[in-house]
C-alpha cells in the first residue's frame, strides 16, 4: 500500500513541476514614448455621392521611445498622403533628454485637394499660413511639469475658398463648389478644434496639442433628393505628445528585498557587517564559535540557522489546468498514505 502511494505522490510532482515550469510569464504592455509627434493624419469615409472611398493615411512621424533618443521625422509616404495634399515647408521632431522631452510638428502652406478643389487650405490666395503644435515634460525630480500649445493663422484657414474659424462652420454649397454636375444645392459643415493640454504650464505628467478639422454634410442631388447625410472627412494637424507619466511614481528594484538594510540576520538583530545582497543571504561571521559540549562529554550538532531568502518574483502567470491536475494527483497522493497509516495501527 505504500509503494502506491509513494507512486501517486511522485506522480502529483511530476504532473506538477513542469506544468509550472512552462507556464508562460505575464507579458508587460508595450510603454507609451516618452515623445512623439505626427504631422498629417486623414481619414475619408465612404461617400459615394463624392466618389470617395475609405481611406486613412498619416504622414511626417517620429518618436522618442527612451531617455537619450532624438527624432528629426520620418517624411516618406508609404499611404501616398502627398497624392491628396501639398505642404511647402515642414518639421516633425521629438527629444527625450533626461531633463525634458518634447515634441514638436510645424508646416505652412497646407493644402488639401478634392476632385482638383482647394478643399481645406492653410493660407489664402497669395499669403502662407502656419501650423505649430508643441508639448513638452519636465520630469522628476525637478517635475513632472507640461505644456502644450497649438498655434494657427485662423484667418488663414480656408474650406473651399471661403474663411473657416475656430468652432462651426457651415457652408450652402451646389456641384459647382465640388465640380460635380450631379449634387445640388446642399450643406457642408466643417469644424475647427484646436486642443492644447495644458495650455499653461502645470503640474502634470503629460502634455499634448493637435488642430482638429471634421467635415460632414447633407448632399442632395440636382433634383432635390438627399444622397448623403453625414460625415465626410477627419483632418488632424500637427498631433504632439510628451510623457512624463512612466516615471513618475518608480518600481522598488527587484534587489531591494534582499539588501542588508532590509534583511533580519540570523539572530534577529541587524547585521553589523556588508552581506551577499545577491543571494539574498546574511554573509558569515568573521569567526564562527565552537558548539557547547553536553554532561556525557559528547558533541551536539549545531543547530541549523534559518536563511534569509529573497522572495520570488511575481510571474503574473495563471494557473494553468495542467497545473491544477497535478495538484490533484498530489493532493490524492497525501490521502491514501494517510489511509495507509491508519490501517497499519
Amino acid at each position: 500500500m505504500r509503494t502506491h502511494t509513494r507512486v501517486a505522490v511522485v506522480a502529483g510532482l511530476a504532473a506538477t513541476l513542469p506544468a509550472a515550469l512552462l507556464l508562460p510569464r505575464g507579458v508587460a504592455a508595450a510603454p507609451d514614448p516618452l515623445a512623439s509627434a505626427t504631422l498629417v493624419q486623414l481619414t475619408e469615409q465612404d461617400v459615394p455621392p463624392l466618389g470617395l472611398t475609405a481611406y486613412s493615411g498619416t504622414y511626417g512621424r517620429a518618436v522618442s521611445n527612451a531617455v537619450g533618443d532624438v527624432d528629426p521625422g520620418d517624411f516618406s509616404d508609404p499611404d501616398n498622403m502627398l497624392s491628396r495634399m501639398s505642404i511647402a515647408t515642414m518639421v516633425t521632431d521629438t527629444s527625450a533628454a533626461a531633463s525634458k522631452y518634447f515634441g514638436q510638428a510645424q508646416l505652412t502652406a497646407f493644402n488639401l485637394f478634392y476632385n482638383g478643389r482647394d478643399l481645406v487650405q492653410l493660407g489664402a490666395a497669395g499669403s502662407v499660413g502656419s501650423m505649430d503644435s508643441y508639448a513638452e515634460c519636465v520630469p522628476p525630480p525637478i517635475g513632472p511639469i507640461a505644456l502644450a500649445y497649438n498655434r494657427t493663422d485662423a484667418n488663414q484657414l480656408t474650406v473651399l475658398g471661403r474663411p473657416a474659424t475656430i468652432g462651426t462652420n457651415v457652408y450652402d454649397i451646389t456641384g459647382a463648389d465640388l465640380g460635380l454636375a450631379t449634387i445640388g444645392p446642399s450643406t457642408l459643415t466643417v469644424v475647427v478644434t484646436p486642443h492644447q493640454d495644458p495650455a499653461v504650464q502645470a503640474f502634470q505628467p503629460t502634455a499634448e496639442a493637435w488642430l482638429d478639422i471634421d467635415a460632414s454634410g447633407v448632399l442632395n442631388d440636382t433634383g432635390g433628393t438627399q444622397v448623403y447625410s453625414g460625415p465626410i472627412l477627419h483632418l488632424r494637424l500637427g498631433e504632439v505628445h510628451a510623457n512624463c507619466a512612466a516615471i513618475v511614481s518608480p518600481s522598488p528594484s527587484p534587489s531591494a528585498s534582499a539588501s542588508p538594510s532590509g534583511s533580519p540576520s540570523p539572530s534577529g538583530s541587524p547585521s553589523a557587517g556588508p552581506s551577499n545582497s545577491l543571494n539574498g543571504s546574511p554573509s558569515p561571521s568573521a569567526t564562527t564559535p565552537a558548539p557547547p559540549v553536553s554532561p556525557s562529554g559528547s558533541t551536539p550538532a549545531p543547530p541549523v540557522s534559518p536563511t534569509t531568502r529573497p522572495p520570488l518574483p511575481v510571474t503574473g502567470s495563471p494557473l494553468g489546468p495542467l497545473t491544477g491536475a497535478g495538484l490533484a494527483a498530489l493532493l490524492a497522493g497525501a490521502i491514501l498514505l494517510y489511509a495507509s497509516r491508519r490501517r497499519l495501527r
